[in-house]
């Protein structure tokens, strides 16, 4: 009367474990999931993803040790080949008109050059200026962006382990209980 009291126990105990550890992983699967997801179809999906790599690399290696020749590539040239690219962007030169001639005005020339020179100098100090204006910017949206994104994945980070450790509790306990059925039955098989 002990022996099947104990033996249904152990059993009751072991069908109680699976039941609890199965109920934690669809939990997690639930919780941690998007919104529709199948458990099944997941998981059949990984599976056939797993056999299609072994399948791909058995073909692979059957190639190799069999020697089944592998295609050529052919490259060819054209001598007289022209080539156009285009992207999307233009690009021109733009430049300053033409200089008095050096040797009749030298005054005129220097004076061309030192104008042109003054404006060089004057736009590359607005773009500098520009562009310093541009990077504190930029840096400050970076920063800001950086930030937000931190405060997100701080936040999601924390509702995903509160989400696991929900389900891996009932993953535990499920299986403490298969682990205690078992240790019934082995202490019934060394009693009996």
């Amino acid at each position: 009367m002990v022996e099947t009291a104990l033996t249904l126990f152990s059993i009751v105990l072991q069908v109680l474990g699976l039941v609890a550890a199965a109920v934690g992983l669809f939990n997690t699967f639930k919780d941690s999931s998007n919104q529709g997801d199948r458990f099944l179809t997941r998981v059949m999906a990984t599976e056939l993803g797993v056999v299609r790599q072994l399948w791909l690399g058995s073909k692979r290696l059957s190639r190799r040790l069999f020697g089944r020749p592998r295609p050529t590539t052919v490259y060819g040239r054209l001598d007289a080949a022209m080539e156009i690219n285009f992207v999307g962007t233009a690009r021109g030169t733009v430049q300053f008109g033409p200089l008095p001639d050096h040797a009749q005005d030298p005054d005129g020339f220097r004076t061309a050059i030192e104008e042109r020179l003054n404006r060089v100098f004057k736009l590359a100090q607005d773009m500098q200026h520009d562009l310093g204006q541009e990077t504190r910017t930029r840096e400050q949206e970076d920063q800001k962006t950086a930030n937000d994104l931190q405060a997100r994945l701080t936040a999601l980070d924390e509702e995903a382990k509160q989400k696991t450790i929900r389900g891996l509790h009932e993953q535990v306990l499920g299986l403490f209980c298969v682990a205690a059925g078992l240790a019934v039955q082995s202490i019934l098989d060394l009693a009996y």
